[in-house]
């Protein structure tokens, strides 16, 4: 457990976020990996309004801020995280506006960061707007999906090709709309989806498709960060199936059976127990291949 607390810091964390900050709160629940230590100071900020005066106040009292958003590509230390750990669960979608007429209308559609990715594409499928159906089963957040540019490839298809605009915090704590090709040090507010009209029919037998694929290539039904290691020349997954890695673990941390680059937690894994399993794919593959492994999971906190 993080200890040292500051009375005077409580109490104005608590006084500024009504009453709402949470101490040592274990932070594993919160990641799609099911791992992760305490937060020393902790929020759920569930509006935009509270998740950029949470930020706000953490700057003001100087502390450090980590912002939570799905909780996947993310291994947390089993010590936790310092300073004010806030949990994006901000979820408004709404249209924006459109242009054009008929089939070849184009409709503008903005989405809280903090709102789950899969419902979010399942929602413009729905609404029968195309550009996302192919990320039905992406795991995580608007903004982590965003922030990372997540690919797919059956069929091909990054979320950044349809972001119109995002509205980020800057670090001296504006609020300012930026186009998403700009680098920003910023934190993402909510985003602005071009989408095309289509019908429903026709997006969902893409996003069927699609998810048909996830199921057969990546494990299902378990806990797991996404994938361990960043693609080089060849698939890490075919470096680490290849270098005999498959079946092997560290306590309840296991290489998958099904795709070799996803580690699962079998139950009662450490971190500890997923970097020692991480060192050893590592050595293993240049070992074998002479090829140093990249991680694509982020260490977050203290371990």
């Amino acid at each position: 457990m993080i200890m040292n607390k500051n009375t005077k810091i409580i109490e104005e964390l608590q006084k500024k976020l009504k009453n709402q900050v949470v101490e040592n709160e274990l932070l594993g629940k919160y990641t799609t990996l099911k791992i992760g230590g305490p937060a020393e100071y902790f929020f759920d900020a569930k509006t935009v309004d509270d998740f950029i005066a949470a930020i706000r106040v953490g700057r003001s009292l100087k502390l450090p801020v980590f912002i939570l958003g799905g909780g996947t590509n993310i291994l947390i230390g089993d010590r936790g995280i310092r300073g004010l750990v806030i949990k994006n669960s901000t979820k408004n979608i709404s249209l924006r506006g459109a242009k054009g007429n008929n089939s070849s209308q184009v409709v503008f559609v903005e989405a809280d960061s903090g709102v789950v990715m899969n419902q979010f594409v399942r929602y413009t499928v729905e609404e029968g707007l195309s550009g996302l159906e192919m990320h039905l089963g992406l795991p995580g957040s608007v903004g982590g999906a965003v922030s990372m540019n997540s690919k797919w490839t059956h069929p091909i298809g990054y979320v950044g090709d349809i972001v119109y605009q995002i509205k980020i915090l800057t670090p001296e704590n504006e609020i300012k709309d930026v186009p998403f090709q700009k680098k920003t040090d910023g934190i993402i507010l909510s985003v602005i989806f071009e989408l095309k009209r289509s019908t429903r029919e026709a997006l969902w037998k893409i996003a069927n498709d699609s998810i048909a694929y996830r199921r057969e290539t990546q494990p299902q039904g378990v806990h797991s960060a996404g994938c361990t290691f960043k693609n080089i020349s060849k698939s890490s997954g075919f470096l680490i199936d290849h270098a005999g890695c498959k079946g092997m673990h560290v306590g309840d941390a296991w290489v998958s059976d099904v795709h070799a680059n996803f580690i699962v937690n079998r139950g009662a894994a450490t971190a500890a127990d997923v970097v020692q399993l991480i060192d050893k794919i590592r050595s293993k593959v240049k070992s074998q291949f002479g090829v140093t492994l990249e991680e694509e999971i982020v260490r977050v906190g203290e371990f």
